[in-house]
């Protein structure tokens, strides 16, 4: 008995010095303090600072600069606008044990702003601004590149250590560059798209608004495919929130090349420009529709700055005066032709002082064999029965002729705008026209 109880009493001790010996029966706060420690290590330790990329769910891309300092300073860049693109700014940050390590942007900086509630300053909705992230869980490190994760939104921040050259290119601002460089392109290339060695062309649409670019292609079935990227600016041009592909050619940057004022890619050892178009390579019917990229073709004055040579102008103006003289105090400002389900709606937008109309006539559509479509009268609602002496020539213009969907050469003095149109089949030099959206 005194031997099983000496042999008891060596296997407890025995197993209490285990126990405490063992990694996982450390004390978890014990545990998650250490791994703070850890990472205030890595977050300080990158010499020239962090790059970082953030797509908030709300919304365009954003790229950042970051030098975090042990005294929980951090020094910021941000391509938020051409202010923070130039402009370093320093707040503070902290480091908390939540339910995992998390980094917190504690005082207000550039980081911050994607979340601006007030729609006009963020870009996004109203109370939400782009539904960004300024609590990140701290995730993992893989070579030079650190994942974190939004507490609030779980938006992914990817963050890689920078290089001094890339330093000095962003505190030289850089980043502004680009994006007045995007500015100019975007207001000069109506149309942009990338060629390849196949001959086959994609339109690359940019769009400097929402940060999004829209690539569109012909796939082997002849059916339009389009796949949207939101993007940041960087100093060497737009990353992509994830990468394209096509016939097996990936593109996660738009890279842009100073001497030449474009934008190219490459894939291996072969680089694309991309080139400018005046009118999109992929047919408009082909994106016209429910579900597609666009349903609506606007025929506004104000937009369009300038008129194209159409008898469709003739049309417009015998319109607004018809609408002028059913009570002058109205002006006409659009008519729009959009597409929901089978049918199409001719829409007459227009205006009081104070008072915002619309006038709708709805018709049914049927499409010809050679793919022209014909208009048939469906219904008009009140204000089109009460205007209808007044719209009588668009009516005509719409329902006497028969018409393919195509897009529109823009010949506007100093217009980019992309033009789609209802051109007449029997005379493609008259059309209804327009900028196209939903």
């Amino acid at each position: 008995m005194k031997k099983i109880t000496l042999y008891t009493l060596l296997a407890m001790a025995s197993m209490a010095c285990n126990k405490s010996s063992d990694p996982f029966m450390e004390d978890p706060d014990k545990r998650l303090t250490q791994r703070l420690e850890e990472n205030m290590q890595l977050l300080t330790s990158s010499q020239y600072g962090w790059k970082a990329t953030i797509y908030p769910k709300g919304g365009k891309g954003f790229y950042y600069y970051f030098k975090f300092n042990k005294d929980n300073s951090v020094e910021m860049v941000s391509d938020f606008n051409s202010t923070t693109a130039v402009t370093p700014k320093v707040s503070t940050f902290r480091l908390k044990a939540l339910q995992w390590p998390t980094l917190i942007f504690d005082t207000y900086n550039y980081i911050h702003l994607p979340n601006d509630p007030v729609p006009g300053n963020s870009g996004g909705t109203a109370g939400a601004g782009l539904q960004s992230d300024f609590q990140f869980a701290m995730d993992k490190m893989t070579g030079d590149t650190f994942y974190i994760k939004g507490i609030d939104r779980q938006n992914m921040m990817m963050m890689v250590k920078l290089t001094t050259a890339e330093q000095q290119d962003i505190l030289a601002g850089k980043i502004a560059d680009r994006m007045a460089d995007n500015n100019t392109y975007v207001s000069t290339v109506a149309a942009p798209y990338i060629k390849f060695k196949d001959d086959k062309a994609i339109d690359a649409a940019i769009s400097t608004a929402s940060r999004r670019i829209r690539f569109t292609y012909i796939d082997d079935k002849n059916a339009a495919n389009s796949k949207v990227r939101a993007f940041a600016f960087s100093p060497n041009g737009l990353i992509l929130d994830s990468a394209f592909v096509y016939n097996g050619i990936s593109i996660r940057e738009l890279l842009w090349d100073a001497a030449n004022k474009v934008y190219y890619v490459k894939s291996g050892n072969d680089t694309y420009n991309l080139q400018a178009g005046t009118m999109p390579v992929v047919p408009l019917n082909l994106l016209f529709g429910p579900g597609k990229d666009y349903t609506a073709i606007d025929y506004t004055p104000a937009v369009l700055k300038g008129t194209l040579q159409t008898d469709f102008n003739a049309v417009f103006t015998q319109c607004a005066a018809g609408i002028k003289a059913f009570n002058n105090t109205y002006t006409l400002n659009t008519i729009r032709i959009m597409q929901t389900d089978q049918t199409f709606t001719l829409r007459f937008a227009f205006s009081s002082p104070t008072t915002n109309y619309l006038a709708n006539i709805v018709y049914n559509v049927t499409k010809n064999p050679d793919g022209s479509l014909k208009l048939i009268f469906a219904s008009a609602d009140g204000n089109a029965g009460a205007l209808a002496a007044a719209l009588t020539s668009a009516r005509n213009y719409f329902e006497t002729n028969t018409f393919n969907l195509s897009w529109v050469p823009n010949t506007i003095q100093g217009s980019t705008l992309v033009l789609g149109g209802l051109v007449k089949t029997t005379n493609n030099a008259q059309f209804f026209y327009g900028t196209v959206g939903n």
